[in-house]
């Protein structure tokens, strides 16, 4: 397991008081809100009656009851003036404005609440957290980003900080929604980090979100895993919860769904109609519809097509006259067109599916969901591989790929993510530094009782007795130095540890998509040869053509995303290779030279139109230098490579007017001797010129770069104590300049 809860954890969250004490309290986020508003009419004094009001709107500030407190908050105020009472009015309009589901007045009138709050660097989560779901039924996804992310800065430079833990979850439900499931879980664990400080119920709350959106990415089994962590705990603390009911049928809603993606049919009904049980008295609440569509899935799935129709059927009518019939709203989807074509399909009505799965995607395309609009894409293009219309299907498989891959070069190649991982090496590294500060203990005590063995040792010519303790002292300082190697050892095995992570990583990041290519071509291919083999046994020669053309576009496809993969490992394997070459005397004028020639001579055999002019400029004065030939070699030619794609690229951009030239020049000076690449290239931008020397980071188009080039050759040129530096300007070209 990734989580282990200790004993005491448990007692604090299941043993929380039911009483609060106001005096000295802004804010209470492990309290009970009914425990709390029982206590109201027990408070004396009107200063300790505006206090405990305080708390109870900011535990929930948008709920039913809100502006009952917030009137009797500002009638007390009006006799007292112990607080400013904007922000609460604020607030008070905006529930009204909700009420009427006026949502753009509310949205602007929380707003204007917050920058007042603001101004007091008062903590707020609840309300943040609450105005979230405005951002959902405005439908206004690229405001919540903007408005998130300004919030977050705002809040990391001024605080308080337990406000940028909302901030986190803001964002999290903007990629959420565009299917970015790598960012959307990296800023859920972010915010659940913070959370963990002074907010247990947002803690687990967090951590049971990310269980769900780990399920949406595809990863099951670790989605059930941080659910099941979560789930129990949640389930003794709901009080602490703003939002406690919907919460708790969000996760009785995504736990089916799980169940039925895992074809565990029988939990799925289970968790299906305990939503509906609980929503028994209130059928116009969406949870109500969700739990009998998931319901009519089990019955589906389970083969059941008499008792999943009139579910369906009913959830339709709801779904229609309540939801405009839209998949998502603010906090849950409700699929009734892919339910009903799910239906259709199961009773061999392909006529009705066909159209309610194309009305599904409709609605994705015009909610923008790329969730949905993938999982409705792939679900179009083996209908109409099923119904032998093999051009629709091509139609809509090349929708989903291009869609698939828009969407997942923007994402680390694992689906695990990525806050996991830089967190794993936070703490690999925190590791290595308890690591040193042990060293330098050590090493401190064993400088220390060295002096102390001196001193007994010049003791030693005028007492034979301090003989014993010199020798005592002697086993200990071995003993030491024993531990001091071993420490120093683990030291080492952590830094290479805490390096590899970091190269795995970039692997995972850019290996994986070509792999992603490889794999979907692949299928594509095997449904195809099967379709190629039904239309032969047909005699169907033209469409056997069209077939066999699709086939060979696709394995062009595999071939080059698989050359991409390909190039990259052979990439990683030279950055990995550790050099046994031994350092020897050698004429660097020689090898520049030489490197040169290979280089230019190599491009010309692959590419003929390839030209360009060179020049070299050698001092020889420098004779023979002390370095390993075969390892600076590779950097030289590596740095003339991309010197001379530099100015190709430019070529082909001006044509004959301009003339590519590169050139190679040696200077001795004092002590050391510089080696210079330069090139009259387009330069490097200087928003990525921090990056260059990064594994992975290039400028080259996909598929011509791995981006381990010059990573390779700074950790060469390191490696032999010296410095591969660059000065560059933009348009008119640049200099790299190896100095050993």
């Amino acid at each position: 397991m990734i989580f282990q809860i200790t004993r005491i954890a448990i007692l604090f969250i299941l043993f929380e008081c039911v009483t609060i004490i106001v005096k000295a309290q802004d804010s209470c986020y492990t309290c009970n809100r009914d425990s709390m508003i029982r206590r109201l009419p027990l408070v004396k004094t009107n200063t300790e009656k505006i206090k405990l009001l305080t708390l109870i709107i900011d535990f929930s500030p948008t709920s039913d009851s809100a502006n009952y407190f917030i009137g009797q908050l500002i009638q007390l105020n009006n006799k007292n003036g112990l607080i400013d009472e904007a922000p609460y009015q604020k607030i008070f309009e905006a529930n009204n404005f909700y009420f009427k589901k006026k949502y753009t007045n509310a949205l602007d009138a929380y707003k204007v609440a917050v920058e007042l709050f603001d101004k007091k660097r008062k903590k707020i989560p609840n309300l943040l957290l609450s105005i979230r779901n405005l951002f959902n039924l405005l439908n206004i996804q690229e405001e919540r980003l903007k408005y998130y992310d300004e919030k977050l800065k705002y809040y990391l430079i001024n605080g308080p900080f337990e406000n940028t833990a909302p901030g986190y979850h803001g964002l999290g439900g903007y990629y959420t929604y565009k299917a970015d499931y790598n960012q959307a879980i990296s800023f859920y664990l972010k915010s659940a980090d913070i959370f963990k400080k002074y907010y247990p119920y947002w803690y687990y709350n967090e951590l049971g979100i990310v269980g769900v959106y780990y399920a949406e990415w595809g990863n099951l089994n670790k989605g059930l895993e941080y659910l099941n962590y979560a789930l129990p705990i949640l389930n003794s603390i709901w009080s602490q919860s703003p939002f406690t009911e919907s919460t708790r049928d969000y996760y009785e809603v995504s736990l089916a769904q799980i169940k039925l993606k895992l074809k565990k049919y029988d939990e799925a009904l289970q968790h299906a109609e305990e939503v509906i049980k609980i929503y028994q008295a209130d059928t116009t609440n969406r949870f109500y519809a969700i739990g009998l569509l998931l319901k009519s899935m089990a019955y589906i799935f389970t083969n059941h097509p008499a008792s999943a129709y009139p579910l369906l059927l009913k959830v339709k009518k709801l779904s229609d006259s309540l939801y405009d019939g839209r998949i998502t709203t603010y906090n849950s989807t409700l699929e009734i067109e892919y339910g009903l074509y799910k239906y259709f399909e199961l009773v061999k009505d392909y006529k009705s599916g066909e159209k309610h799965l194309l009305e599904a995607y409709k609605k994705a395309v015009e909610e923008t969901s790329n969730e949905f609009q993938l999982k409705y894409l792939k679900e179009l293009s083996d209908f109409y591989v099923q119904q032998n219309q093999l051009k629709l299907s091509k139609k809509y498989i090349n929708e989903y790929f291009s869609l698939k891959e828009k969407i997942e070069v923007e994402q680390s190649g694992f689906k695990v993510a990525q806050y996991e991982n830089e967190k794993k090496q936070l703490d690999q590294l925190q590791n290595i530094n308890t690591l040193k500060q042990e060293r330098a203990v050590q090493e401190a005590t064993i400088s220390k009782r060295n002096t102390i063995l001196l001193i007994s040792l010049a003791a030693l010519m005028l007492i034979g007795a301090s003989v014993i303790f010199l020798y005592r002292q002697l086993q200990i300082n071995k003993k030491n130095l024993r531990s001091l190697k071993e420490t120093q050892g683990q030291l080492i095995q952590s830094e290479k540890m805490a390096s590899l992570g970091e190269l795995t990583a970039g692997i995972a990041h850019e290996i994986q998509n070509p792999l992603n290519f490889v794999n979907n071509f692949s299928e594509v291919n095997k449904e195809l040869i099967g379709e190629l083999k039904e239309e032969i046994v047909k005699g169907n020669i033209e469409e056997v053509k069209i077939i066999a053309e699709d086939i060979e576009a696709n394995e062009e496809k595999i071939n080059h995303h698989g050359k991409r993969a390909d190039a990259i490992v052979k990439g990683m394997l030279q950055h990995s290779r550790t050099s046994i070459g031994q350092k020897e005397p050698t004429d660097i004028n020689a090898l520049a030279d030489e490197y040169l020639r290979l280089s230019y001579h190599g491009l010309r055999a692959k590419d003929k139109s390839f030209n360009a002019k060179f020049e070299t400029d050698f001092d020889n004065s420098i004779g023979k230098i002390n370095i390993i030939p075969q390892d600076i070699g590779r950097v030289i030619l590596n740095l003339i490579n991309n010197a001379f794609y530099a100015v190709d690229e430019k070529k082909k951009q001006l044509g004959d007017t301009y003339e590519p030239t590169i050139t190679v020049s040696t200077k001795k000076e004092k002590d050391k001797v510089e080696i210079k690449v330069k090139d009259n290239g387009n330069g490097i931008p200087k928003k990525v010129l921090d990056k260059i020397f990064q594994p992975f980071f290039t400028t080259k188009p996909t598929g011509q770069g791995t981006g381990l080039g010059l990573s390779l050759s700074y950790d060469i040129v390191k490696a032999h104590g010296g410095e591969l530096k660059v000065e560059t300007r933009e348009g008119e070209g640049s200099e790299f300049i190896i100095t050993l």
